[in-house]
């Protein structure tokens, strides 16, 4: 084995040396080097940004000088296996080095280097000619080292990288050739790489002669490319299509159903399209776009897909629809305004599903104007959370009547709504509503009374006196001169915080991750772990909140344990027992964000949510990021609930898009 790596190495180095010696270089090019150095650290000193950094030492890699090879060759050194060290690979790499491909090549060896290190370094060499490449080509059609198999990927992720023709053209054998798992790693390797004829062979006799799974990615790979016979290979994919496929199968059939042109297909994109999973959605999300550049398609899914008996087919076709052009919704918001005039519940939830789609016609605003108004209380509800998303003002007279309703969420819905729709016959609504509102609608109620005049009164009396002298040609503030004191003011006041965010509610739930991950030391001793942390930050409010708040703990891991089915009144009894229960969380397993929060939002007596996590979903009914805020955002239209996120150790942007969604706060605890 060494003598072989031995023999690569000679090879590889000798492939990479120029045909024709060089002259030497120019007193020019020495300066050049000299400033390129000088440049690169300059920035380096000063703490510059990583992208200024590489940018300063790409300049430096253009430049064919021994020196330059000398630096370059100590900063990879320096580099080791960091994120930098890519940086430095590129720059080596932008003209030939035959001196520094042996380094290049430890680096290659390295089982420590990440993946993206290692196939950039095969890229850099890739691009030092033909003999370069094909002995590249040939590391790949060698067996998998079993000892360290991230080594064929690297060289099949930069071959690829390179774009090479020559290269590319090499990997396609590999894709008839060898064990499934190791060809179906090529050939998704290969998304994307269109045009070159060896590979569209070899796609071609995948489809005909490959497992299903090879097959139906190839197919798609052809029918993104366009090749011209994608279209009849359609039948030789889907007749071997036995009962549900799994959901590796099913990405890959709705990326080339969708730009197959046959309406012969359409019911089975659909049908492949509710084949359960985060990656299935996804692929329905990403060929949207491809959907909508087909018109037939278009209308077929808004008149048909969407009316499809099952559930999970209507929802393919909804996700399918997100990029259709305006004009192609106008049918459905004709068709949905009907439905709702006439009271029909499946339109009410259409309306809701379809929101983001309908929302394409102008038309739509006015639908939910009428639905705000409507004596059904859910369609109240909807029309004015919708309106609200859009940013329309339409909503403004009944919002201002809603103030008084019995309802906290519609109050506090209309309360939100008015505080982003300013208008000056809002005010005096809002000061007749002043000192009837406790817990947070009395705080959302402040912030809509200082962002539409600017000022701040502590009671009913002293806003009725202060409007009395100034509503006479009043206008409005600039909203940059109270969107940072409006900011301020949420939780003034509160001298109670979890995690510095202020408790404002008397109505909360505390949802708190016992993952197992959570077993993970933080601070400085590295003594506590970050479980221990929560259950000292949960204990030390639930110890200060008033006996009239109503509280509920709901601890999780793979499953969901609520403290009680609802919120409780912190009598004595209950505090104890909530508070000898988050002393004794025990460590779990997974992360079931998704169905802790659904727990919680199912409790009508809950206005906010605490929650808090290390990690991201790994269990649980939905996982993946974008559709848990998708049912948030869904759930809360209704609720009007506001999640404040923390995250332990980790920053996350899934909690930061759920406070955002749900109007709370996001702290990243390190």
């Amino acid at each position: 084995m060494r003598s072989r790596s031995a023999a690569i190495l000679v090879a590889i180095v000798a492939a990479s040396v120029p045909l024709h010696a060089q002259d030497e270089p120019a007193v020019g090019q020495e300066q050049r080097v000299d400033s390129a150095i000088a440049a690169y650290r300059a920035i380096k000193v000063e703490a510059k940004t990583a992208a200024q950094r590489k940018k300063a030492l790409l300049w430096l890699g253009e430049i064919d000088h021994a020196r330059a090879s000398e630096f370059l060759q100590q900063e990879l050194v320096a580099a080791g296996d960091g994120a930098f060290a890519i940086a430095v690979v590129e720059a080596i790499g932008k003209v030939p080095r035959p001196a520094l491909q042996p380094d290049l090549l430890a680096v290659l060896a390295r089982k420590t280097a990440p993946l993206a290190l290692r196939s950039a370094v095969v890229a850099a060499i890739a691009r030092q000619g033909d003999r370069a490449v094909d002995l590249l080509v040939e590391q790949v059609q060698q067996p998998e080292d079993v000892g360290d198999p991230g080594r064929r990927d690297a060289l099949v992720a930069g071959l690829v990288e390179t774009r090479i023709d020559r290269a590319l053209r090499g990997l396609a054998p590999t894709l008839l050739e060898g064990p499934f798992a190791q060809r179906l790693k090529v050939l998704r390797r290969l998304d994307g790489v269109h045009g070159v004829p060896p590979v569209s062979a070899a796609r071609i006799k995948l489809v005909k002669e490959g497992d299903l799974e090879l097959a139906a990615c190839a197919w798609r790979q052809l029918a993104v490319e366009k090749h011209d016979r994608a279209r009849a290979l359609a039948i030789d994919v889907v007749e071997r299509v036995i009962d549900t496929p799994k959901a590796a199968i099913a990405v890959d059939l709705i990326g080339g159903l969708v730009r197959a042109r046959d309406a012969d297909f359409w019911p089975l994109l659909l049908r492949y399209g509710s084949v359960p999973g985060a990656a299935v959605k996804q692929a329905l999300r990403t060929a949207a776009a491809a959907a909508a550049e087909d018109p037939q398609l278009v209308q077929w899914l808004v008149t048909q897909g969407l009316d499809d008996p099952q559930p999970a087919a209507r929802d393919a076709a909804q996700l399918l629809l997100a990029s259709a052009p305006p004009e192609a919704v106008k049918p459905l918001v004709e068709r949905l305004r009907a439905d709702l005039r006439a009271g029909k519940k499946k339109a009410l939830d259409q309306a809701a599903g379809l929101h983001e789609l309908l929302a394409k016609d102008p038309s739509w605003r006015a639908d939910l104007a009428a639905m705000a108004t409507d004596d059904d209380p859910e369609s109240r509800m909807l029309g004015l959370a919708m309106l609200l998303e859009l940013g329309s003002d339409a909503g403004i007279v009944p919002a201002q009547q809603y103030l008084g309703h019995k309802s906290w969420e519609l109050r506090s819905l209309s309360i939100r709504y008015l505080t982003r729709c300013r208008d000056v016959s809002s005010v005096p609504h809002l000061i007749a509503r002043y000192g009837r509102e406790e817990g947070r609608l009395a705080s959302e109620l402040d912030q809509a009374l200082l962002v539409h005049c600017g000022t701040r009164c502590l009671s009913r009396k002293e806003w009725e006196t202060w409007w009395a002298k100034h509503k006479t040609g009043f206008v409005l503030p600039h909203e940059q001169l109270v969107s940072r004191a409006a900011a301020g003011l949420a939780g003034s006041g509160s001298t109670i915080a979890y995690h510095d965010i202020p408790v404002v509610s008397s109505r909360l739930c505390f949802v708190v991750d016992r993952s197992g991950s959570m077993a993970e030391k933080i601070g400085t001793d590295k003594k506590t772990t970050r479980l221990d942390a929560a259950k000292d930050q949960l204990v030390r409010v639930v110890e200060k909140l008033p006996d009239t708040h109503l509280v509920n703990l709901i601890a999780y891991e793979t499953g969901v344990q609520p403290l009680w089915d609802e919120l409780q009144k912190l009598e004595p009894e209950n505090r104890d027992k909530l508070l000898a229960t988050a002393r004794a969380l025990p460590l779990g397993a997974g992360t079931n964000i998704f169905d802790a929060l659904e727990r919680a939002f199912a409790d009508p007596k809950v206005d906010t949510i605490y929650l808090l996590t290390d990690g991201q979903p790994s269990a649980g009914r939905v996982r993946a990021p974008d559709e848990i805020v998708e049912e948030v955002r869904r759930w809360n239209r209704t609720r009007q609930i506001v999640v404040h996120c923390i995250g332990l150790g980790i920053d996350s942007d899934l909690l930061r898009q759920i406070a955002k969604e749900t109007g709370g706060s996001y702290k990243y605890v390190r």
